[in-house]
């Protein structure tokens, strides 16, 4: 698993090709964070709880943090114009929103209800400007950012490379106080780097990486060769 340590009160922007495992990613560092005790809020705009539960489980986070470690914010239900049956909801584990500002009011509303270190991650922002004017998404970003890193903690974004104009993604990283990117290399091999973080000194070095599940819970492969 991986294991990262970013400066508290801090908003990330963590940026990845199509298919490295932008999801796979956060969902690993929430699984740091939560074994450090920390709560977090995870929005899903890409993909509704049920199944981010079981990404989580294929990563060895046990379904029980949810309403204790881990809440839910289901932004993605709402594109879909229905709800995730499949989610047992019986308090307010998982919370449904339609739109940007219920993000933001729900977020707040947890935070101030743990004394906890609060961890938000929003996976991932590409949705939104899908659904949404550039100029409202980036709003929304700034002023997140903004208040998450002052208020309650660490934010940390998702967004997909090459979908975007190149001045979107540029103006996201210059509100950002660090940018984490993923990348394949020519050989498809995974690489990430932390392209910068405000106030520290980074390396240009691109690090190798790997998607793992946990062991243990080994899944059949989508291609073997006979």
């Amino acid at each position: 698993m991986i294991r990262a340590t970013f400066p508290e009160h801090s908003s990330m922007l963590m940026i990845g090709s199509p298919g490295i495992g932008v999801l796979e990613f956060a969902v690993s560092i929430a699984k740091d964070w939560m074994e450090q005790d920390s709560m977090v809020v995870f929005v899903t705009v890409d993909l509704l709880p049920s199944d981010l539960l079981d990404i989580m489980t294929s990563f060895g986070v046990s379904k029980e943090v949810l309403g204790r470690n881990l809440f839910i914010i289901d932004y993605h239900s709402s594109l879909l114009g229905s709800v995730d049956a499949a989610t047992n909801c019986n308090g307010t584990e998982i919370r449904k929103v339609s739109d940007l500002e219920g993000i933001m009011f729900n977020i707040s509303a947890l935070a101030e209800g743990t004394k906890k270190p609060v961890k938000i991650v929003i996976h991932s922002l590409s949705t939104l400007f899908l659904y949404n004017q550039a100029n409202v998404v980036l709003k929304f970003f700034q002023i997140s950012s903004s208040r998450i890193r002052s208020e309650f903690g660490t934010a940390f974004f998702t967004i997909h490379e090459g979908v975007h104009d190149e001045r979107t993604v540029n103006h996201l990283m210059a509100i950002a106080d660090g940018v984490l990117e993923l990348k394949f290399d020519e050989d498809l091999n995974r690489r990430m780097r932390v392209r910068n973080m405000r106030g520290c000194i980074t390396s240009s070095q691109w690090i190798p990486f790997e998607i793992k599940q946990a062991s243990g819970d080994r899944a059949p492969s989508l291609l073997e060769w006979r």
